[in-house]
């Protein structure tokens, strides 16, 4: 799954802009700064632009007000607390740690809240369907995001969206999914409207590659920090799950934009993708390229399951880059056909261990996968001492337990935080 997708799942009634997307822009043609709220006539301006652009229909006037940083943060905290029990989010918490992805002092609450508060440059509430606009927006970056917003909001009068949300059901790597569709198509109209603006378009090959560009990984040492602190900082996992409906969902649009036009728009609606190499690969959504769940060993005596999940392209994308190489990641997680864990929890102790196994699409790429994931595991593992390693086996122990890596056809097999030997 996407490990970090699950907790944002009681934001599904929000659309929320991420101002680092804003920021990170390339040039756009110069509009008057405003303050305060935008007109009506401002918005049905918009509005009308946006369902040229789609061909979806504007069924009703759109309800807005202005919010404070204070009231975005309130509000988050009271989503989080009505909507995560205390257990959820320990099971998070212990999945991004014992995959390596965040620190073990790493709180996942505080930053998710201090993140979304820093990020919110407006958003658009799906269960009031109204449309709230910060009041600390940076020049210029209203008026992107209110782009960004209406585009939900139209999309939200032909497709309900949480109801499109919900249809992932408890599939976190469904949700990014369809995260990445409400948001990608949001990105990619912010981009498409602006151009249009200047008499272009993204269907254009040079606008396409000045607007939709990649931007590099922000990182502490980046000219983002003194914008956004909390974004800059965050793990690499976080940074990169954060923005990835963002910047991958709106690639996915502009690819079936290419191909289909106008209709694209309600067939990502009308047939979601259901897993985020779908989102990374156009033509593997356009040919329902099918992924695996493979099945886990059962737990063992004294344990029982604390949380359990999917693991798709994406987590393996960033956990190859995280600790072997970009060029790695790039060639060998696209060969995943599907991942699938779970954290056992000993009812004596309370001493947690994962269970992690990774399908492939041929023995090859498995093996190429078992003999890198042996860097993976001396990268987060302290202390690591292995006890035996072959052609199909990496076993022994480290400051965080034993561990026993095997290769079996396809399949790659990881147990890891033993108290003993496996």
């Amino acid at each position: 799954m996407s490990l970090f997708s699950r907790l944002f799942r009681c934001f599904a009634a929000l659309a929320l802009a991420s101002g680092f997307l804003y920021a990170q822009a390339p040039a756009q043609p110069e509009v008057p700064e405003t303050s305060g709220l935008p007109t009506a006539a401002e918005i049905n301006t918009v509005m009308q632009g946006l369902a040229e652009i789609t061909g979806f229909r504007i069924h009703r006037q759109l309800p807005f007000e202005m919010v404070t940083r204070e009231q975005v943060n309130l509000f988050l905290k009271e989503q989080i607390r009505k909507s995560v029990k205390p257990n959820e989010l320990r099971a998070e918490e212990a999945t991004l740690r014992m995959f390596g992805f965040v620190p073990k002092d790493f709180d996942l609450k505080k930053t998710t809240i201090d993140l979304l508060t820093e990020q919110a440059a407006a958003y658009y509430d799906f269960q009031r369907r109204k449309l709230f606009i910060s009041d600390w927006a940076a020049h210029n970056m209203r008026d992107v995001a209110l782009v960004h917003e209406l585009a939900h909001a139209l999309a939200d009068q032909n497709f309900p969206i949480r109801r499109y949300l919900a249809g992932a059901g408890d599939d976190a790597e469904a949700s990014m999914a369809r995260q990445s569709v409400v948001e990608g198509q949001a990105s990619w109209l912010m981009l498409e409207y602006a151009a249009r603006q200047a008499g272009r378009s993204l269907r254009d090959p040079a606008t396409a590659a000045e607007y939709l560009k990649e931007q590099p990984d922000a990182g502490p040492d980046d000219a983002g920090e003194a914008q956004y602190p909390v974004f800059s900082k965050a793990p690499f996992y976080i940074r990169k799950t954060l923005m990835f409906p963002y910047e991958e969902g709106q690639k996915l649009q502009q690819a079936l934009y290419l191909k289909e036009g106008k209709a694209s728009f309600a067939r990502l609606f009308r047939q979601a993708p259901s897993a985020t190499t779908h989102v990374l690969h156009p033509e593997r959504y356009l040919e329902r390229f099918l992924t695996s769940v493979p099945e886990l060993p059962r737990p063992a005596r004294g344990t029982s399951p604390l949380v359990s999940g999917t693991v798709g392209e994406l987590d393996h994308r960033i956990l190859l880059r995280q600790f072997v190489d970009q060029a790695t990641s790039e060639k060998l997680a696209p060969q995943l056909r599907g991942g699938a864990y779970r954290i056992d929890e000993a009812k004596k102790d309370h001493r947690l261990t994962l269970a992690y196994v990774s399908e492939w699409q041929s023995a090859e790429a498995a093996s190429r996968y078992f003999a890198v994931y042996k860097k993976v595991l001396q990268g987060k593992l302290k202390g690591l001492n292995p006890a035996r390693e072959s052609a199909d086996q990496f076993a022994g122990g480290s400051d965080d337990g034993y561990f026993l890596v095997t290769l079996s056809g396809a399949r790659v097999l990881s147990r890891e935080g033993g108290s003993q030997p496996f």
